[in-house]
């Protein structure tokens, strides 16, 4: 990526589902995009897609729990030179009750889905305030009312939501603009690997194309919450 004039995008989860729709839509939007998550293939798939329209972007396999990771990926962003948005897309799922999981399970659950996205975000403050930048927080309305066995998992997103208010209200007078999209289930490999197609038919599910364009709108200005809003959205 040599052209430092066009915006810059940090998308997590980006090989797949709501991540990698929302990379290949900031694409169109003509940003830059950073691909990040754990299957060099995947991304180097989203990659070559959004390279078809013209636009640079740099695939970056990473855990996002793993600290060194993280420093990896901001040296990869940082040589970018800008850093506009951030898509805190990356997540771990379970189907558990809060009884049935172990303490270390627990644990990665929050470092995937929480503690991650936030230490990635301390490291990219610096940047996004020289841009005013954007931080869009995909959540899930399990932070609202779990589905049973994913309570734990609505208590990570319920950090990351937390997140966004930290956001706006520490830095949105800096110019940092910060929202929560909180979607229902999603038609997603992650969705069916702990819910069956008989319980809950497509029919009944959001389309990662639907989420990621509120993701979108988002960090394009595009929609009508203000900073600092969590965005449900709900299943038809």
């Amino acid at each position: 990526m040599e052209n430092t004039s066009s915006p810059v995008a940090i998308v997590t989860g980006a090989g797949s589902g709501v991540g990698r729709a929302a990379a290949l839509g900031l694409g169109a939007c003509g940003y830059r995009v950073a691909l990040i998550g754990r299957r060099l293939g995947l991304l180097e798939e989203t990659g070559r897609t959004i390279g078809e329209q013209g636009v640079d972007w740099v695939a970056i396999p990473a855990d996002i729990s793993a600290h060194d990771d993280r420093m990896r990926i901001m040296e990869h962003a940082n040589g970018l030179g800008r850093i506009d948005a951030i898509v805190n897309n990356a997540a771990l799922g379970t189907c558990k009750k809060l009884g049935e999981l172990g303490e270390s399970e627990t644990a990665e659950l929050f470092a995937v889905n929480a503690i991650g996205p936030i230490e990635l975000v301390k490291l990219a403050l610096p940047a996004l305030i020289e841009s005013k930048g954007c931080v869009v927080n995909v959540a899930s309305v399990a932070m609202l009312d779990p589905f049973v066995g994913l309570g734990v998992y609505g208590c990570t997103k319920a950090a990351i939501d937390g997140l966004t208010r930290a956001l706006h209200n520490e830095y949105g007078e800096l110019g940092i603009r910060a929202y929560t999209i909180a979607p229902g289930a999603i038609e997603t490999a992650m969705l069916r690997s702990i819910v069956s197609k008989e319980m809950l038919p497509t029919a009944n599910t959001l389309s990662a194309e639907q989420v990621a364009g509120k993701i979108i709108a988002c960090i394009t200005g595009e929609v009508s919450e203000p900073s600092g809003s969590t965005i449900v959205m709900n299943n038809p």
